[in-house]
């Protein structure tokens, strides 16, 4: 039998709840209003907490005692007065979710210890409110609990009747009783039970309660009764303003993510306003989005929340096999890490293929199971529940009935992230030189600079066609990113705005700033030469009379031609080679290389069809790497590591030291492109199917990626 859920939708007036069954749901109703809305307040009666309609009952009595808006107050570390004593946030809200588990635990005749909250699309991973609702649901004796983006669990309740497919955008229109919510949401994910909030904003003082009171103080002044006295047309009349400013939000949260009215598939209204014919008149009229309806506007959440739930059931992962044997087990996570909220087998007992080990709450809220791929037993386990786990974390070592294959010999595999960054091949990937950002292009026509440390996208522009090369400024907070029509454009990611446009070069091609940034170089794509040049800080074209001679500081840019040879641009070294098949030729291109640039030369690669040649990571010595079919590579000096991708081959490291292969990392597609963290800490490739792959190569040195993110299917912003 499956475990029973309660789903609960608690809002800052109201708090709606559900216990879903297997897929059957039960409204829970307050049991003294009789009602599925239960008012968010506790009263304290000396000798403990009352909830809902109760305490809102005898809070007429004793105002001093009645505590509502729940919800506004956790995370906050000051207690809270409320009769004779004081409260800390937590344990209020914890006395309301105890009254709805037991009151589901009546309803399932059974224990009842697994809950999915839903969450505004504001609170994120790290947010101290998302660690206030989690201790309040300890404190109400529920153990294993999963978070939900309430604009996401609207759109689930859409269901199948919404006719909507994966990756449509959805704009949710949440007209609460005090605040209005706009959030967009892309689709994705098998069955529709994964979406992405791409954008959102609250206003408060706009909410359902707020139009109600200005038509029934306006009513009062025309001598009218009250708000049942409005017809329509006068109701629509008051309410406009505040409508008006509900769709300027909703326009805001669209231009914020660039995306036309006319992309959005549709606007579903939830909330208390949700179903107000006034409301919807005004709405669609206002965007010109068609309107999609659900049932029972105002229980949305809570019904997209018993949606999720059934999905979470059936959301499990893996083990990938270690390289040596088949004893330690490890799981790849969602964001690369996750908190171990539960461990189902423990240590001697025995368990078959398919079996539940763990669960796992990444860090969007969501709860992922790690089942077994074979049968065996518990030897032991290597993480608490609590504990912090990653993505390559040998969580529990096993005794099976068969080892696993691998490379035996290779060290253990890097933690792994994957950022769904393109709606379709991600084409060029970049560090910013502090490590701190990831620059990345793609043939959607698009190019984003993420914030590593917070999983937010922080600028981000259109191109017109596919993006070949992405570049950060050595000294400034730069990106710079070329398509392959000739289009170029200049990000500013502090600022979170482009700050330069061109649509003139050369189709293809590189780019590349000097080492002090004061210059930007656009680089042809099949001659050592350049279409043009700018100063960085005018952006005013640099004209080659303007130099004595060749601008200085200028890095090589490597080149892959036809398949058969490599070129090396820059300024100072105008060096093509027709044919290239020994390491002499690569030697003596080295030799001169090193003459031109002195001990400011770098490190530097060149393809041939059958292996690669190294120069500069060692002084007067040129290594051959036996590295066939290559498409891309890039090395780090730091890291001592060059990294290689061809066709059907996923990624390769490779050793600067001697030559030698150290590991194959897989991936689930193509490999299109390739970058090192400046430290060498990190390594990152644009796959075929839209997807960048991090991997944590030095994990003691790298500074933590984000939690989550991640980007939906098709190209669309995001808000990590």
């Amino acid at each position: 039998m499956e475990e029973p859920v309660l789903c609960v939708d608690m809002g800052a007036t109201v708090t709606r709840a559900a216990l879903l069954m297997g897929t059957r749901v039960r409204t829970l109703r307050d049991p003294v209003g009789g009602t599925a809305d239960w008012p968010t307040a506790v009263f304290a009666d000396g000798t403990g907490l009352l909830v809902g309609e109760a305490a809102v009952r005898r809070g007429r009595e004793r105002p001093e005692a009645l505590r509502g808006e729940l919800p506004g107050d956790l995370g906050r570390r000051a207690r809270i007065r409320a009769g004779e004593r004081s409260w800390l946030p937590d344990e209020l809200v914890g006395a309301l979710l105890r009254v709805l588990r037991d009151q589901a635990e009546v309803t399932a005749d059974r224990p009842v210890t697994t809950a999915l909250l839903t969450l505004p699309a504001g609170i994120g991973a790290v947010d101290p409110r998302r660690a206030g609702m989690l201790s309040a649901a300890r404190r109400a004796g529920l153990t294993t609990v999963e978070f939900l983006a309430e604009p996401v669990a609207a759109v689930l309740a859409l269901g199948h009747g919404g006719r909507l497919r994966d990756g449509d955008l959805i704009l949710v229109h949440d007209l609460g009783g005090s605040t209005f919510t706009a959030a967009l949401v892309r689709m994705r994910g098998p069955g529709r039970a994964d979406h992405d909030v791409l954008g959102h904003l609250t206003l408060d003082g706009c909410g359902v309660r707020d139009i109600e009171g200005a038509v029934s103080a306006t009513l009062r002044t025309d001598g009218a009764p009250g708000p049942a006295a409005a017809d329509a047309a006068r109701f629509a009349e008051i309410a406009a303003p505040f409508l008006d400013r509900a769709v300027a939000c909703c326009e805001e949260v669209m231009a914020t993510a660039r995306v036309e009215p006319g992309r959005v598939t549709a606007v579903v209204p939830v909330g208390g306003g949700g179903d107000n014919p006034v409301v919807l008149a005004h709405l669609t009229h206002r965007l010109g989005v068609p309107a999609r309806s659900v049932e029972r506007p105002s229980h949305a959440v809570v019904r997209g929340a018993c949606v999720r739930a059934v999905y979470s059931a059936r959301r499990t992962a893996r083990p990938r096999r270690p390289a040596a044997g088949a004893v330690p087990l490890t799981w790849d996570l969602p964001g690369g890490r996750g908190v171990l909220v539960e461990r189902r087998i423990e240590a001697g007992t025995a368990f078959a293929e398919g079996d539940l080990l763990a669960r796992v709450r990444v860090p969007d809220g969501s709860l992922h199971q790690l089942v077994a791929d074979a049968g065996g037993r518990i030897t032991t386990w290597h993480a608490a529940v609590d504990d912090e786990v990653f993505t390559g974390d040998w969580l529990v070592t096993v005794s099976a009935d068969r080892p696993a294959a691998g490379a035996g010999g290779l060290p253990a595999p890097p933690g792994r992230a994957v950022w769904r960054t393109h709606a379709q091949a991600v084409t060029a990937v970049a560090f910013s030189p502090d490590g701190r950002f990831l620059g990345t292009g793609g043939a959607d026509c698009s190019v984003s600079v993420w914030d590593l440390g917070t999983g937010g996208e922080r600028a981000s522009a259109e191109l017109d066609d596919d993006v070949t090369a992405v570049t950060f400024s050595p000294t400034k907070p730069l990106a710079a990113a070329r398509d392959l029509a000739g289009g170029l454009v200049v990000l500013d990611h502090e600022k979170e705005t482009p700050v330069f446009e061109e649509e003139s070069l050369s189709e293809g091609g590189d780019l590349v700033f000097t080492d002090d940034g004061g210059l930007l170089v656009a680089v042809e794509p099949d001659d050592i030469d350049f279409d043009a040049m700018w100063f960085t800080e005018t952006w005013e074209e640099a004209e080659p009379e303007t130099f004595d001679g060749l601008p200085d500081g200028i890095p090589p840019v490597l080149a892959l031609m036809d398949d058969e040879i490599a070129a090396l641009s820059s300024p100072s070294f105008w060096l093509k080679f027709e044919a290239f098949d020994d390491q002499d030729d690569f030697t003596k291109l080295a030799d001169a290389y090193d003459d031109l640039f002195g001990e400011h030369a770098r490190l530097t690669v060149f393809a041939t069809p059958a292996a690669l040649f190294v120069a500069g990571h060692r002084r007067d010595s040129v290594l051959k790497v036996p590295a066939r079919g290559v498409t891309f590579f890039t090395c780090s000096s730091a890291a001592g590591l060059l990294a290689t991708c061809a066709p059907a081959e996923g990624v390769t490291l490779w050793s600067l030291e001697d030559g030698q292969l150290l590991r194959a990392l897989p991936v689930e597609d193509d490999a299109l492109c390739l970058a090192f963290a400046p430290d060498g800490s990190r390594l990152a490739a644009g796959l075929t199917d839209g997807t960048t792959v991090i991997w944590t190569l030095t994990r003691t040195a790298a500074p933590p990626v984000a939690d989550s993110v991640f980007r939906s299917d098709e190209r669309q912003e995001t808000a990590s």
